[in-house]
């Protein structure tokens, strides 16, 4: 892969997006700093179809008894839960927990991605809900909630 010098992609940003855009990956170097690390320009199609390898398994850990009046769903990937009176509202629950729990990972990156912590596997999945752009719907599709209603 190409290595571009932060100063000379500056001046050719557009020419290297259009590359970019095709395919092709470019390595920006800040040549001032020998101990930074690299940073890649992709397209934003290929990490989409990336994470598109992703998919989220879900669990239902609880229904209605006796003992408790609710369903509780589990995501196996990134730890989150909905719970609710119905599974259609567990499911909503969970939409409501897995938005704010997006948000949070992608306001501390720093801690999140942090190699020490356990939840750096949680970016590629989190990175399906953020293209989603809050749009309640197209998580609903990303997650193929559908199945875990049926099911």
């Amino acid at each position: 892969m190409p290595s571009v010098p932060i100063h000379e992609a500056k001046n050719k940003l557009s020419a290297l997006r259009r590359e970019a855009i095709i395919g092709k990956e470019f390595i920006l170097a800040d040549t001032k700093r020998k101990d930074d690390k690299p940073v890649s320009l992709i397209s934003t199609v290929l990490l989409d179809e990336l994470c598109e390898t992703k998919t989220f398994s879900f669990e239902w850990i609880d229904e209605p008894t006796e003992e408790t009046e609710h369903y509780s769903l589990y995501n196996q990937e990134t730890g989150v839960y909905g719970v609710g009176p119905t599974k259609r509202e567990a499911i909503e629950d969970f939409i409501d927990n897995i938005v704010d729990y997006t948000e949070v990972y992608l306001n501390d990156l720093p801690f999140y991605l942090s190699p020490s912590g356990d939840r750096r596997a949680h970016y590629w999945y989190l990175r399906r809900i953020i293209r989603c752009k809050g749009d309640r719907d197209q998580i609903y599709r990303v997650l193929d909630l559908n199945k875990v209603l049926e099911g």
